[in-house]
C-alpha cells in the first residue's frame, strides 16, 4: 500500500536527489505569482501559503517574502542586460532556485536545484508553453490543498494570450483532483464572457473596469511626464534665448573695445 506525501511535500520520486533547501512542512496553500497588474492582490503574509516566483520579478516585488524560485529560462540568454545582478541575487536566497538541470550544472548555483521535468513530463503531458504551467504542475505534484495564481492576467489580445490555454489545462487538471483555485477576478484565466446556449451578456464587467482603471492611470502617468518635458523644454529654450541676448551683447561691447565702429 502506497501513502502520499504530505500536503505541499512532492513525493520522494519527484524531488531531485540532490540535497537542495527543502520546501517548510505541510504548507497548505500555494500562490504562483507572475507579472501582470494583478500581482499586487496577492494576499501575502498568510502563514499557511508559500509564495512562488520566477524570473526577474523579484525587481517589480523586492519586498514580498518568497519560498521557492522558478528560473527556467536560460539566464545568459534571458538577462543579458543584468546577468552578474540577477545571478547576484539569486545566490544571495535561502530558497531552493528551481532550474533545468543543465543549468544548475551550468551555473553552479548553490541553491539551485533540478526541477524534474521528465517525471513531470511523463505523468503530465507535454502541454508546457509558459514558465506558470510547470509551476501549476509542480504545485499539483506537491499536493497543496490550493493554488492562488496571480499576476498572470494573459488577456486573449496580450503577447501571452497563446499561453494561457496550457495554464487553464492545468489548473483544470488541479481541480479535478480537489484542489481549490483561486484566480483573481481581473485575471483573464478560466473566465469566459457568458454561459454558451443560456447568457447572451457578458459577466467580464469586473475584468473590464480594472482593465480602464489601469489604462487611465498609466495615461494620466504618461500625460505628467509628457507635461513635465514640455515645461523642462521651455526652461531650456528661455535660457537659451537669455544666453544668446547676453552673447550678442557681450559681442558688442569687445567690438567697442577694439575699435570696430561697425
Amino acid at each position: 500500500m502506497t501513502t502520499s506525501a504530505p500536503a505541499g511535500v512532492a513525493p520522494s520520486e519527484s524531488l531531485p536527489s540532490r540535497p537542495n533547501p527543502p520546501l517548510p512542512a505541510r504548507p497548505t496553500t500555494v500562490y504562483v505569482v507572475g507579472f501582470a497588474p494583478s500581482w499586487a492582490d496577492t494576499p501575502w503574509e498568510q502563514s499557511d501559503s508559500h509564495y512562488w516566483g520566477m524570473n526577474a520579478l523579484h525587481k517589480l516585488a523586492p519586498d514580498q517574502k518568497w519560498n521557492a524560485w522558478f528560473q527556467l529560462h536560460d539566464i545568459e540568454e534571458h538577462h543579458k542586460e543584468d546577468m552578474e545582478e540577477h545571478i547576484k541575487w539569486l545566490v544571495a536566497q535561502p530558497m531552493p532556485i528551481y532550474m533545468w538541470e543543465e543549468h544548475v550544472e551550468k551555473y553552479q548555483l548553490p541553491n539551485a536545484v533540478p526541477y524534474p521535468r521528465e517525471l513531470i513530463v511523463a505523468k503530465y503531458g507535454r502541454y508546457f508553453t509558459n514558465t506558470v504551467s510547470w509551476m501549476i504542475a509542480y504545485a499539483i505534484e506537491a499536493a497543496f490543498s490550493k493554488i492562488g495564481v496571480y499576476g498572470v492576467d494573459m488577456a486573449q489580445d496580450s503577447e501571452y494570450g497563446n499561453q494561457r490555454p496550457s495554464c487553464e489545462y492545468f489548473l483544470g487538471w488541479a481541480r479535478g483532483v480537489g484542489i481549490e483555485i483561486d484566480i483573481p477576478p481581473n485575471s483573464d484565466l478560466l473566465k469566459s464572457p457568458w454561459l454558451y446556449g443560456y447568457q447572451d451578456g457578458g459577466m467580464m464587467t469586473v475584468k473590464y473596469k480594472a482593465r480602464l482603471k489601469e489604462l487611465a492611470e498609466r495615461r494620466e502617468a504618461l500625460e505628467r511626464q509628457r507635461n513635465q518635458a514640455h515645461e523642462a523644454a521651455l526652461q531650456v529654450m528661455g535660457a537659451q534665448e537669455d544666453t544668446q541676448y547676453w552673447l550678442r551683447a557681450w559681442s558688442q561691447e569687445e567690438a567697442k573695445k577694439n575699435g570696430d565702429s561697425t
